[in-house]
């Protein structure tokens, strides 16, 4: 059972130390729909959570949470995606999620805030192309973990160097372009501009030419 009470005093009060912690700022809920684009670009994609059960009571705290707070719910996108495709100039996005930090910008985990700039936002996201996410279904380079990752990469200085990086090490495991740029569209978060409003659809990340 969930003690619903208890969950919203604790909701409740997260959100006025986020307010404390970042003054100037209104907190603004970004919330995932019930799908995600990327069920349709990878079969396995977080596959083995399909079956687990959300706590008891999860559904009325969250409805309770989009009538107390400012939010955007957007169908087929992930909170990650909302986070970062909404993101604006003076905002901060918090966030415990490391793969945030493949968003340009100022962001706020633990009690720290910081600023990840776009070249390291770029760096982060090849990385994760590279060395994927065994917690979301999708494998990434075989053989390539994050430390590799960070390695490889290390030398470049633009994007197209990194993702001739990233192809060469596709190719070196067997698999081809369309393998790489898979891997890299399900590592890519959403960042301003790369979700169609008008047609309700993510811009799907193409590779640097």
């Amino acid at each position: 059972m969930t003690n619903i009470a208890m969950a919203k005093d604790k909701f409740r009060a997260t959100m006025d130390w986020i307010e404390d912690e970042l003054p100037g700022h209104a907190p603004v809920l970004c919330l995932g729909g019930r799908s995600n684009f990327r069920y349709g670009l990878y079969p396995g994609y977080k596959a083995n959570r399909r079956e687990k059960i959300k706590p008891w009571g999860f559904s009325e705290l969250l409805d309770w949470a989009k009538d107390t707070y400012l939010c955007i719910q957007i169908d087929n996108l992930e909170t990650d995606d909302i986070l970062g495709s909404s993101y604006l100039e003076g905002d901060v996005i918090v966030s415990g999620d490391k793969d945030m930090k493949t968003i340009p910008g100022v962001h706020f985990q633990g009690e720290v805030v910081f600023e990840v700039s776009e070249d390291q936002a770029d760096h982060n996201f090849f990385m994760q192309a590279l060395h994927g996410d065994a917690t979301d279904g999708y494998p990434g380079c075989p053989g390539v973990g994050p430390v590799m990752a960070n390695k490889l990469l290390a030398g470049c200085e633009s994007n197209r160097e990194r993702w001739q990086v990233v192809m060469t090490a596709y190719r070196k495991k067997g698999f081809d372009e369309f393998h790489a740029i898979t891997q890299a569209r399900m590592a890519r978060i959403l960042r301003p501009g790369e979700y169609d409003h008008d047609n309700e659809e993510p811009k799907l990340w193409i590779p640097p030419l």
